[in-house]
């Protein structure tokens, strides 16, 4: 059984089960034919990645970072506003979100500073500097994502403990400086972050008060099996939305997949500090966090914050950096043995 688990392949059942569900749910909308091409591209991807030498890649890390670190600049500048947030360029027809490819030259880069004992505070600045810049899209749920990227890390770093105290302190006094302002003079706030934080507040808000849409039919069509309009049905309410409109075996695939899923990860990781442990830890933790929040998002437990269900949600960028790390994960638990340096 624990050969079978060990399998470095595994990984692709879950994955074809929750893209099918997906397929099946988006058949006869817009977005079917666009989520097929995606997922083709994402195996073929997938495949080239799980294939190609990693000491390549790894070797390039710092490139690939600076390239996306390049691309949040350039949306911030040329990228077109929708729905009250610049994050993406279009380029011959083709959307391209760089805050996602950050999620995986970030993952890479950091994996391969962390492996060579970096210290904690150019590791730091390192995730600070996309952060602040997806921060001025805005996209909340991809600075999360960083974060947790970077805690990740942390796992496998040496850090002195005045430094982790130091940045508690730092972290604990901007957070309430913030708060302060908030309360005494919104305008000084507006001035320095502008009018999209107060966006959030307002979604933050709503959460509190259930008063959005989203929650309202979210937690009507899951507890009616009644479909009702819910926007982004196709995105961050598309578990919603599947549970809502087919049978409870629907809920036992996505559950079995996603299971099987976190299993693949946690048998692929062992004691070892090297960038294979590094990377599938990462991949475990980001996809924890967003199945969890996703769907205690959709069960109005949780606030509205941009997070995708990963391989049931529509979006190309997200799938393609989704793949892409999965790939790079199958690749390094097959070469595990292997020095990456």
């Amino acid at each position: 059984m624990k050969t079978i688990l060990k399998n470095k392949y595994l990984i692709i059942i879950p994955l074809i089960l929750l893209n099918l569900i997906s397929l099946i749910y988006l058949y006869k909308t817009q977005y079917f034919t666009k989520q097929l091409f995606y997922l083709i591209l994402s195996y073929l991807i997938l495949f080239i990645l799980s294939k190609i030498n990693y000491k390549f890649i790894n070797k390039h890390s710092r490139f690939l970072y600076i390239i996306s670190i390049f691309l949040l600049t350039l949306v911030l500048i040329i990228g077109k506003e929708i729905k009250g947030a610049k994050a993406w360029l279009h380029i011959f027809n083709i959307s391209i979100q760089p805050s996602e490819i950050t999620k995986l030259t970030l993952t890479i880069y950091l994996a391969s500073l962390v492996n060579k004992n970096k210290n904690f505070i150019y590791i730091f600045l390192i995730t600070l500097i996309p952060s602040i810049l997806t921060f001025l899209e805005p996209d909340t749920g991809a600075i999360i994502i960083y974060i947790i990227i970077f805690l990740s890390t942390l796992k496998y770093l040496k850090i002195n403990k005045k430094i982790i105290i130091t940045s508690i302190i730092i972290l604990t006094f901007f957070i309430t400086a913030n708060i302060s302002l908030y309360f005494i003079n919104k305008d000084i706030l507006i001035n320095i972050y502008g009018p999209n934080l107060f966006y959030r507040i307002d979604r933050l808000i709503a959460f509190q008060n259930q008063d959005n849409i989203q929650y309202i039919n979210s937690l009507i069509s899951i507890g009616s099996h009644n479909l009702l309009y819910i926007p982004e049905n196709h995105n961050d309410f598309i578990f919603a939305s599947i549970i809502s409109k087919y049978n409870i075996l629907f809920f036992i695939l996505i559950l079995i997949s996603y299971i099987l899923i976190f299993i693949y990860y946690l048998s692929n990781i062992t004691k070892k500090n090297n960038v294979s442990n590094i990377i599938n830890f990462i991949i475990l933790n980001t996809l924890l966090f967003q199945v969890f929040y996703n769907i205690l998002m959709n069960l109005s437990l949780l606030p509205i914050i941009g997070i995708p269900l990963p391989f049931l949600s529509y979006g190309g960028s997200y799938l393609l950096t989704l793949y892409s790390l999965i790939g790079i994960s199958i690749n390094l638990n097959l070469n595990s043995n292997k020095k990456m340096d």
